[in-house]
């Protein structure tokens, strides 16, 4: 499957997109699908959440968690957009089909 068709069908596989635990961000960077991570505030104080960016323009954000939480993930997530730059795991990436079970 070429990567113009990867950027496709990637859509129906992300089943979280708003209000996702951060632990789905950390699955999809570490997957290599992630390009950039940021926090924004949320309405509670000491709140804040995480938007993530995969490699086809789609946002994913996570549910507000206490502050010093959302910071741990975040410093994961980042780890793994590391590990992905410098694999260039975005040029990469490919769905694979798997066969039906009979």
């Amino acid at each position: 499957m070429k990567n113009t068709d990867t950027h496709k069908s990637i859509e129906q596989y992300i089943v979280c997109r708003h209000d996702c635990p951060p632990r789905v961000l950390e699955a999809l960077a570490m997957n290599g699908f992630a390009v950039k991570a940021w926090t924004e505030n949320c309405e509670k104080e000491r709140f804040k959440k995480i938007v993530v960016e995969l490699f086809n323009g789609t946002r994913i954000n996570s549910e507000c968690r206490f502050d010093e939480e959302i910071k741990q993930s975040l410093r994961i997530i980042n780890i793994y957009i590391g590990f992905a730059r410098r694999n260039k795991a975005w040029e990469k990436l490919e769905i694979i089909e798997g066969e039906e079970e009979k």
